[in-house]
């Protein structure tokens, strides 16, 4: 590794120190009490919609393009209503798709409204069987995605982003979409590791997308946590966040936000090397302190390591870099179970980073890039996922060197059966252990573009990591059975 890169692994272990917290005063407690509510939503009804907070046109720094996989044997339509944002004056436009039978189609929606610099929209779609993903390509060529949300509501929260934009390049933009004909108004609070800021009485007009540039606040952060109030009427939150750094890594990273807390949250897809940095963000929006353990959940049967054990300040995030955990050395493939030991409410999610090779380096990755998801708080018997794989020889299923499907079982005493489907035939069983993950190179499973059907005995968390030729994502799947709160399973 080049000495530039052994400085830049010393400065993230002192910004980074597994477990340190942000050392700010408390955040205020909130005046109204944070609700559990369940990240995933399972679609109902005959018409499925989904809300895509959005990107920017093809001039701007993440262009936004929707993509939509169906997993049916049968056609489908959809009505995908555009929604502009910045000063273009132009009105939300639909444009009506058909999907093919296990098809998949693309919409830029920049072409409907040409003038817009930020746009975002609104899917719906005649069945339940039909993945929504938006997809971000940054100017740098990396590219960030993740699924669509499936409801709105009038409380998000961020738990890290960053905007050291003169020294790494960093921008964190936060999307806001209002689908509906009332305005919206939001308060954001800010939380930074220098220091604290408020966005108040934010209008959100109605049928548009705002895009909230964190950078413009706040210049210099390395943590910068959000936490989103709709004060009146309801929003569909996510956010980007942009790099060009040692550091930091290079393109953009998505995922949408979090609605509400929970005590419980599962990171499918997690893992160290020479070459990648993983860092884990826990925000605690309760006006108590949490007390948090990290629990890794190994892939290779037998493996136990104890957890990492952190405390999480009132209105706080704690950062826990994974690369800096010698228990996690060698231990292969694994996710982690991020669980608050008071039953207070947190927000987790992950952001990973890895280094191309350079000067013939062995410790590089294959592919440079960086990825963000947010955790599940709950598990389904049944996933959808939108997949891609090279038309290739498989590649070994290392966890990180392929694309990959994981499925992780986050019962403490039952074996979970699953069974992976793609174009209605199953082409693999799965035996998950409990507290245990398993993965499966997608190129053993399809080529090209194609939708894993993910049925499983008991519920379960499906999730992808997908490796390009130029750029590496990560994302949960989506759930199309009811989903169960992951701290009612046992």
């Amino acid at each position: 590794m080049r000495s530039v890169r052994v400085l830049a692994m010393v400065a993230i272990a002192g910004l980074l120190a597994a477990g340190v917290l942000i050392d700010l005063p408390d955040r205020p407690a909130a005046d109204r009490p944070v609700r559990y509510l369940s990240t995933l939503a399972a679609p109902a009804g005959a018409v499925s919609t989904w809300f895509c907070p959005g990107g920017s046109g093809p001039d701007g720094e993440a262009e936004l393009t929707i993509a939509l996989a169906s997993g049916s044997d049968q056609r489908r339509a959809a009505a995908v209503s555009v929604l502009p944002g910045g000063s273009d004056p132009s009105e939300a436009r639909t444009v009506d798709v058909e999907i093919e039978p296990r098809g998949r189609v693309l919409v830029k929606p920049s072409e409907e409204v040409p003038g817009a610099r930020w746009v975002g929209a609104v899917v719906e779609v005649d069945g339940t069987d039909v993945v929504v993903e938006q997809i971000l390509a940054a100017k740098q060529g990396d590219v960030g995605r993740s699924a669509c949300l499936t409801r709105t509501a009038s409380s998000w929260l961020v738990p890290h982003g960053a905007t050291r934009s003169a020294v790494e390049g960093e921008r964190f933009i936060i999307m806001l979409l209002n689908p509906f004909p009332d305005i919206a108004v939001a308060d954001i609070e800010l939380v930074a590791d220098v220091g604290r800021d408020t966005i108040d009485g934010l209008v959100v007009p109605a049928q548009r997308v705002v895009a909230v540039d964190i950078t413009d606040e706040i210049t210099v952060a390395t943590s910068v946590a959000a936490f989103v109030e709709v004060v009146s009427g309801r929003v569909a939150a996510s956010w980007i966040q942009l790099a060009d750094g040692l550091i930091a890594g290079r393109g953009a990273r998505a995922s949408t936000a979090v609605a509400g807390a929970a005590p419980l949250w599962h990171l499918p897809v997690a893992g160290v090397g020479p070459a990648r940095r993983d860092v884990v963000a826990i925000a605690n929006p309760s006006a108590e302190a949490a007390e948090v353990d990290l629990e890794i959940l190994a892939e290779a049967p037998g493996t136990d390591v104890s957890p990492i054990e952190i405390t999480v300040r009132p209105g706080r995030t704690a950062l826990v870099d994974l690369s800096q955990q010698g228990r996690l050395e060698g231990i292969g493939p694994f996710s982690v179970r991020v669980r608050s030991l008071d039953d207070a409410m947190v927000a987790a999610s992950i952001h990973s980073v890895t280094f191309a090779a350079d000067n013939g380096s062995e410790a590089a990755a294959a592919v440079a890039g960086s990825t963000a998801t947010i955790g599940s708080d709950a598990a389904a018997r049944r996933w959808l996922v939108a997949a891609e794989a090279a038309d290739s020889e498989p590649a070994a299923t290392d966890g990180g060197e392929s694309s990959i499907l994981v499925v992780v079982n986050p019962s403490s005493v039952g074996i979970a059966q699953v069974a992976l489907s793609v174009d209605g035939a199953m082409v693999r069983r799965l035996e998950v252990g409990p507290r245990r993950r398993a993965s499966v190179a997608l190129d053993r499973l399809g080529s090209g573009r194609f939708v894993v059907e993910v049925e499983s005995s008991a519920p379960v968390i499906a999730a992808t990591e997908l490796i390009g030729l130029t750029s590496r994502t990560a994302s949960l799947g989506a759930a199309v059975s009811e989903p169960v709160p992951a701290i009612d399973i046992r």
